[in-house]
């Protein structure tokens, strides 16, 4: 009995699966992450990684149980789940997804995609990562974070799955490249629904823009999952995959009566985290960046005086392909321009307004009064 405990205790510790917590500080702020390690990992092959992204005012803590640290055990990817910073808007984690209504988008200023790209950037340092095979997953805002991502990152990440989360409204998505995407949507969300989203687009509209962006034909395939659950959830696959640039297929679940929820099984008849890593396993970018986004590539601005009473002054730290936008308290748009040095708002009502700079595929807001 001696021999054997020294034994098990003399095993190299890569055999263990380790789950730790990790932070540090990236603009200004502690950020942090869970990082899941499978037992199969012994560094001797490149492995793929997952980023699992909460939804709004969850914990990583919690999403981690969502299930792919058990899929992983077997199929020998990393997995991370990051924490989003607290919005002091709503007292609650939110991520800078770009989902808003109107010009207000919670947490603008956060550097989410950047942290993201930080995190991916000491896994490549510390582990043998396959570039080729990162991916990104998230539920509700999480869901609306991995489009971000897939958006914005596509130059590192190879495919993303995103739960009740499209691509939200506060931002200007103009992939560099196609994207393979899977999403799943319940079309009795009342929190995103399925029609009619106030985040962002809906879900078939964000079925068609990825089906577009890479270039499929219109050819539809369409299987009913078998229902056997007696949940009254009937699930519907439905994929756009001919033709499509790189094998970049865009796949939509359609949960009918399903709410705002992550399904799994037994519970159901389909698991959503089998079905992401089942979608992703057989991704890989064409072409991956192994190193962060620039920095300085940002849009970062600044107004005054505020309040203003006749001209309002913009410092900005890039001057071309800049449209400022001024919408009021209720979203309506009341003035546009692409004038980065001042504006004169001498005609506009006394109150609070939003002063919105969209630049590429960015988009940056600021509140400012008007005397």
């Amino acid at each position: 009995m001696k021999s054997l405990l020294l034994s098990i205790l003399l095993l190299p510790s890569f055999l263990l699966a380790q789950q730790t917590s990790h932070n540090f500080m990236f603009d200004g702020a502690n950020r942090k992450y869970i990082q899941y390690i499978p037992a199969t990992y012994d560094g001797s092959t490149a492995v793929p990684v997952v980023f699992s992204l909460h939804g709004l005012g969850d914990n990583m803590n919690n999403f981690s149980q969502v299930g792919f640290h058990q899929v992983a055990d077997t199929a020998n990817f990393i997995v991370i789940t990051p924490e989003a910073l607290v919005s002091p808007l709503v007292n609650a984690t939110a991520w800078n997804s770009g989902a808003g209504v109107g010009p207000f988008v919670l947490n603008e200023d956060v550097n989410d995609v950047g942290f993201l790209s930080a995190v991916l950037d000491s896994l490549t340092r510390h582990f043998n990562i396959d570039q080729t095979r990162v991916y990104a997953t998230g539920f509700s805002m999480g869901g609306f974070m991995s489009n971000r991502l897939a958006c914005e990152l596509n130059n590192r990440i190879a495919a993303i799955a995103s739960v009740a989360g499209t691509i939200g409204s506060g931002i200007n998505c103009q992939p560099a490249r196609a994207m393979p995407v899977c999403h799943f949507h319940g079309t009795a969300d009342g929190t995103v629904a399925y029609e009619g989203n106030q985040f962002g687009n809906d879900a078939e509209a964000l079925f068609d823009f990825w089906s577009t962006n890479n270039i499929c034909d219109a050819t539809i395939d369409s299987i009913q999952i078998a229902n056997t659950v007696a949940d009254g959830i009937s699930v519907t696959k439905i994929t756009r995959k001919s033709n499509c640039t790189n094998n970049a297929e865009t796949i939509l679940f359609r949960a009918d009566s399903a709410g705002h929820n992550w399904l799994y099984t037994p519970a159901n008849d389909i698991d959503y985290t089998s079905e992401i890593w089942k979608f992703f396993s057989n991704k890989t970018h064409p072409n991956p960046s192994l190193t962060s986004i620039a920095e300085n590539s940002a849009i970062a601005f600044e107004v005054y005086p505020n309040p203003v009473k006749n001209l309002l002054s913009i410092k900005v730290n890039k001057e071309n392909n800049i449209v400022v936008n001024i919408y009021n308290v209720l979203g309506k748009k009341v003035l546009s321009s692409t004038n980065t040095k001042a504006l004169d708002v001498s005609n506009l009502e006394t109150g609070t307004y939003i002063i919105q700079l969209v630049s590429d595929n960015q988009i940056r807001s600021k509140a400012f009064r008007k005397m």
